[in-house]
């Protein structure tokens, strides 16, 4: 399903999760897809995944190479010291739509990947990162966007959440995360 023209980064996102799932690499998407998923609709003109590469026999030069030979434009920029993301491979293609790899987010929760929640997107299946682990890494990033995507999951499926395990997961990145979630449970979650 590759994308015919600009403003399509969900079909491009698509090609590039079907490459990883046959190098077995394990992914979620997150971001803005992510959110619609969980929360509010809301535009986006990027598509992003979070990729695992431990127990793969993969590093991050092997998948920017693999994801070349598939045919796709692909860039590493690594974080530094400071940065909460170890690495982002960017994918583009020639119309401009754009996909990013998250690798190694910092305080991200291992086992995030075996909660991913299966979904469709343009008639293919994908995971997407599931809304725990979403609002935690969203916390952690802590823009103002970061923080209104995690108010409107909390509106939309607060009364779903595994509000324990959110905790667990917010607590990974610090105590600073958790007073923000503490305060954005108090303000957002729908009445019980």
């Amino acid at each position: 399903m590759t994308a015919s023209g600009p403003g399509q980064p969900g079909h491009l996102l698509i090609d590039v999760l079907q490459t990883l799932a046959r190098l077995s690499v394990p992914s979620a998407v997150v971001g803005g897809l992510a959110v619609s998923f969980h929360g509010v609709v809301r535009g986006t003109d990027d598509a992003d995944a979070a990729v695992w590469l431990k127990g793969t026999s993969l590093d991050r030069d092997d998948l920017v190479r693999e994801l070349k030979n598939a045919g796709f434009q692909s860039d590493l920029r690594a974080g530094d010291v400071d940065d909460p993301i170890a690495a982002v491979i960017v994918v583009h293609d020639k119309f401009g739509n754009r996909t990013d790899l998250l690798l190694g987010v910092r305080g991200m929760d291992p086992a995030a990947p075996s909660r991913a929640v299966p979904a469709t997107l343009l008639g293919s299946s994908i995971s997407i990162i599931g809304a725990e682990d979403l609002i935690a890494m969203k916390i952690f990033a802590g823009g103002a966007q970061d923080l209104d995507d995690v108010k409107n999951v909390l509106q939309v499926s607060g009364a779903r959440l595994n509000l324990d395990l959110l905790r667990k997961l917010t607590r990974s990145y610090g105590p600073e995360e958790v007073k923000t979630l503490d305060r954005l449970l108090k303000e957002n979650l729908p009445p019980s």
